[in-house]
């Protein structure tokens, strides 16, 4: 068995996995997506039985394969500027149709692509959510100025407005960054209707909260993390960033466990990051999941880290273990000895994605 990642080698969260991997005695092979480069290509080849090459890895049965974050076409660069549109369109159709194909073989998919197209549209999940018996805010989709209005203008209510997908703006090499954040919006904020209709955003009911929850679904099990911030605001990720959020390992209520679990099997994911508020009450809000969402940083500010073994013998777990994830993480190099690794043995420069594991990404 190979385990298969799909994100370049020095992605901020394959180097340390697949280092406690190999440690542990695993074969690791990665591919960070489609490209001329050979380490970068891939082929398809059906003849008595299908053959899928990525990069110099050929699939064989067993191998799980996990979709981390492969990085979007690079074309060859020697590609005629008349050309780029046809080929662009090719690499798309072709990088789908090797996502499709993995769910076909006898290879384990951690998400399958199907599943993982399917689940990170924010109204399937808010849909999802509500139907498995999850506390969820009331929330609006829009482009429509009267539409946004007439939500914020009820009585009473106080709301947050938020972005569909995370985005960062930095002006030509200057080192300050503007980032979305989750806000408070009142109808006194809101721009000329034509400014509303520049981008679309989702606006949902606040939830007024005495705590965060970073929950990470590996199968039928879940594992919460109590996120506290001193500020007590309404984004969290920013201060993360900067080591202001207080994590602890919590016990997860029933009824939430087994609405994720149903959430799950509806979407077909068997691994996310899902962010939840806790009320005044004890209530348990459902903000959203990331189904290939940042883990690893969860490790680097509890005070008990366990989250990385966990999730390396959840991936390795062949089908017929009788053994519990926790029986099997200690198997599993942790963290902080590869931070040691790391140290003496610094990873290559490349054009890779930052090596923090706090991100602007939910």
């Amino acid at each position: 068995m190979t385990i298969v990642v799909l994100a370049h080698a020095n992605d901020n969260h394959t180097a340390p996995l697949k280092w406690a991997l190999e440690q542990a005695g695993y074969k690791v092979a990665c591919w960070a997506g489609l490209a001329s480069a050979e380490e970068r290509q891939a082929s398809i080849t059906f003849e008595e039985n299908i053959q899928l090459t990525l990069g110099t890895h050929v699939l064989s049965p067993g191998d799980v394969v996990w979709v981390r974050r492969p990085n979007p076409a690079v074309l060859n660069p020697r590609v005629s500027e008349a050309d780029k549109k046809f080929a662009e369109g090719e690499y798309r159709w072709f990088y789908h149709t090797i996502m499709y194909q993995l769910e076909t073989l006898p290879v384990h998919c951690i998400n399958k692509y199907s599943a993982s197209r399917f689940i990170n549209n924010k109204s399937v999940q808010i849909l999802l959510a509500r139907n498995c018996g999850m506390h969820v805010p009331k929330t609006l989709f829009s482009n429509s100025p009267a539409a946004v209005r007439a939500f914020l203008g009820q009585a009473g209510r106080r709301s947050i407005c938020k972005a569909f997908f995370p985005h960062i703006w930095q002006k030509d090499n200057s080192p300050t960054v503007a980032v979305t954040e989750t806000f408070e919006v009142t109808p006194e904020m809101l721009p000329a209707d034509e400014v509303l209709t520049y981008a679309p955003a989702i606006y949902q009911d606040m939830v007024v909260k005495e705590f965060d929850v970073r929950m990470v679904l590996m199968g039928s099990t879940v594992y919460s993390y109590a996120l506290r911030n001193p500020k007590g605001a309404l984004d969290w990720r920013q201060d993360a960033g900067q080591g202001l959020v207080q994590v602890e390992s919590i016990e997860t209520p029933a009824e939430v466990k087994d609405a994720v679990v149903a959430f799950a099997r509806q979407s077909g994911v068997v691994f996310g990051s899902l962010d939840f508020a806790v009320d005044e009450k004890g209530r348990w809000w459902f903000l959203e999941i990331n189904e290939q969402g940042q883990f690893l940083w969860l490790d680097e500010f509890n005070h008990k880290p366990d989250i990385m073994g966990k999730f390396l013998a959840f991936l390795t777990a062949p089908d017929s273990s009788q053994k519990s994830i926790e029986e099997r993480q200690s198997l599993f190099p942790s963290l902080k000895e590869y931070r040691q690794f790391e140290e003496k043995e610094p990873l290559p420069t490349e054009e890779i994605p930052s090596s923090s594991f706090v991100s602007a990404e939910p």
